[in-house]
């Protein structure tokens, strides 16, 4: 059973139109897990006698293909974005892959909130299989690989070949048997359902081609708040990771890699799969002006003449001026000194809003009384304000 459950399947990109029938870069190495079984047979006279050892092939540690939905979104602060990665395994074998998310935060409050696979964390693990095939398929959309290096790849599961994603077919896995004494090798056969990838024509993948599982996961983006008005942040994502086979040699090591441009060797670059968020900054004015209803004063200015007994109507603009829409706005204001508010007055961008009564003098609405009158565009959700559409709030008060 695998340690994660399989999602659904970003398009792979591919130049190829059919199926290649050259192989791949493993087209000259043995699938892992195979077995190499060699028989020798002493005869003599009235009789003969046989010796064998049976060498097993170890995986070679590869970096994976990662590839990720989108590379840049941009998103509202607060917001947050989900990017879908595909893990490719590239080995002559099966591995498994550990992945660690972290991010780097210019022009934000705060460090981003990562969330991994939906679990909360950050980190998560693939267990991919792979093989790599030994003789030429022949019957359609068939591949044949070494007995035993069929292990971790069931149905179901998702592996490419040739460059297309391919899914192993119920019943899909004729399991073949190593050889021994008395016969040889009998491969194992996986039969595949295309989908949308090129129907396999028999013979057309040839021994010495690597295929490999492919599974997908998520990193969940919490964007937060610019640190300048008007000036967006961003939120730059990198994998980071490391494979659990060792490569060939004395000094044999797991392949590690990342997907942070400025890796240096021996560290493996996961070129194109650095996500950059942009943490969009809306930069917002406000603009409070005034008018003496009592007196016949059509405009609003700045300031205003009274005497006891006028009603004075305030005018609150607020505009986007230049960037993202504003979210989660509200406006609070106090009923001036030496004033009273007049009773249904009070507007959102020249629809009536309810009065409250409480806690502010003259009784203003109770929402903006309580911390703030949600505002918004014309026809734009609570709290929202889109650039080039301002909301506008009205209130009216009588002078003591």
């Amino acid at each position: 059973m695998k340690n994660i459950m399989k999602k659904g399947l970003m398009a792979l990109s591919a130049s190829l139109l059919l199926i290649a029938a050259s192989g791949t870069a493993h087209a000259v190495i043995t699938a892992g897990g195979s077995t190499i079984h060699n028989t020798a047979t002493l005869a003599f006279t009235g009789g003969s006698t046989t010796a064998s050892v049976n060498v097993t092939i170890d995986t070679i540690a590869s970096a994976p293909t990662v590839t990720v939905d989108t590379t840049a979104q941009s998103v509202n602060a607060n917001g947050s974005h989900t990017y879908t990665y595909t893990v490719t395994n590239n080995a002559n074998g099966t591995d498994t892959f550990g992945f660690t998310a972290s991010s780097a935060d210019a022009g934000v409050t705060a460090g981003v909130g990562l969330d991994v696979n939906g679990s909360g964390g950050l980190a998560t693990s693939l267990l991919l299989g792979g093989s790599v095939t030994s003789q030429p398929n022949t019957v359609a959309n068939t591949i044949v690989i070494p007995a035993g290096s069929e292990t971790n790849l069931q149905v179901g599961d998702i592996i490419n070949v040739g460059g297309f994603p391919y899914t192993i077919a119920v019943g899909g896995i004729a399991a073949g048997t190593i050889a021994n004494p008395g016969a040889v090798e009998l491969p194992t056969v996986i039969t595949l359902v295309p989908g949308a990838s090129p129907p396999i024509a028999i013979g057309a993948i040839t021994a010495g081609q690597q295929i490999g599982e492919i599974q997908t996961f998520t990193v969940v983006v919490a964007a937060t708040v610019a640190t300048t008005p008007g000036t967006d942040g961003t939120h730059t994502v990198n994998l980071q990771g490391a494979t659990t086979a060792v490569t060939q040699g004395p000094a044999g090591a797991a392949v590690n890699y990342s997907t942070d441009p400025a890796t240096v060797l021996p560290v493996v670059l996961l070129a194109g799969a650095q996500t950059i968020t942009t943490v969009l900054s809306p930069n917002v004015t406000l603009l409070k002006e005034v008018r003496n209803v009592t007196q016949g004063v059509v405009a609003f200015a700045a300031t205003a003449t009274a005497q006891s007994g006028d009603i004075l109507e305030y005018r609150l603009t607020a505009t986007v001026v230049v960037g993202a829409n504003a979210t989660a706005a509200s406006i609070t204001d106090e009923v001036p000194a030496f004033t009273s508010y007049v009773p249904g007055t009070t507007q959102l961008n020249g629809g009536l809003v309810a009065d409250g009564t409480l806690p502010l003098p003259g009784s203003l609405p109770t929402t903006l009384a309580n911390g703030g009158l949600p505002v918004n565009s014309v026809g734009a959700l609570s709290g929202t304000i889109n650039l080039g559409s301002p909301a506008v709030v009205l209130f009216q008060v009588t002078v003591n």
